[in-house]
């Protein structure tokens, strides 16, 4: 809402400052001036926003990688649990970490879409963080972390020996960490911006 008012205040700005070029009066001169100031503040708390935003979306986000590093770590310690149980016991136990597979894909999913969507949303005012971002749901789909959770769940139901089950879970780990690497340069890069002064000055020269 706050982006849409800026954006408002910003067109009658500039139909201001066109407005009193075209007045022919003495006092066109000082009206331009004016609204040309109030386009630049509205400029100013525009870019704000969105920066603002680009910074709560990789909070956000990095809250999120760092729930599925925690939830992949509890299901790695589960599988290592499995040795010590009976047959009865050890199926149950199986079940509950397919279970957990299970969530962990769909937040993999979750996250993937909503690091595209900050990444669209960063690319005017962030381009080095948005980049970041890009970068983050590629890594999600190009190690193919979720085809790797369900090919986990399916080892887990053959009864595959927890030992020669770490190796694909190790490989899983390894893929949430390199998002959650990703994620910590999208927030090192905000404030490098790339581009929105351009815009910034476009938009005033389009309103003059």
């Amino acid at each position: 809402q706050d982006l849409q008012d800026a954006a408002r205040q910003m067109r009658d700005a500039a139909n201001a400052m066109r407005q009193a070029a075209a007045g022919g009066d003495g006092n066109a001169s000082q009206q331009a001036q004016r609204a040309l100031e109030r386009l630049q503040e509205t400029e100013k708390k525009l870019q704000r926003g969105l920066s603002d935003r680009a910074e709560r979306d990789i909070k956000d986000a990095q809250e999120q990688a760092e729930q599925l590093a925690r939830d992949q770590q509890e299901i790695q310690s589960g599988i290592r649990g499995l040795n010590n149980l009976t047959t009865g016991r050890r199926a149950e136990e199986a079940r509950r970490i397919n279970e957990r597979k299970d969530a962990l894909e769909q937040k993999l999913g979750e996250l993937e879409s909503r690091l595209d969507s900050a990444s669209r949303d960063a690319s005017s005012r962030e381009k080095e963080s948005s980049k970041k971002l890009a970068d983050a749901a590629g890594t999600i789909r190009n190690e193919r972390l979720r085809d790797k959770v369900r090919y986990s769940k399916a080892l887990v139901n053959r009864g595959i020996s927890p030992d020669s089950l770490q190796a694909n879970e190790n490989d899983i780990a390894s893929g949430i960490d390199q998002v959650r690497e990703k994620l910590d340069q999208a927030a090192s890069s905000l404030g490098a911006g790339g581009g929105a002064g351009d815009k910034k000055d476009e938009t005033v020269d389009k309103a003059r």
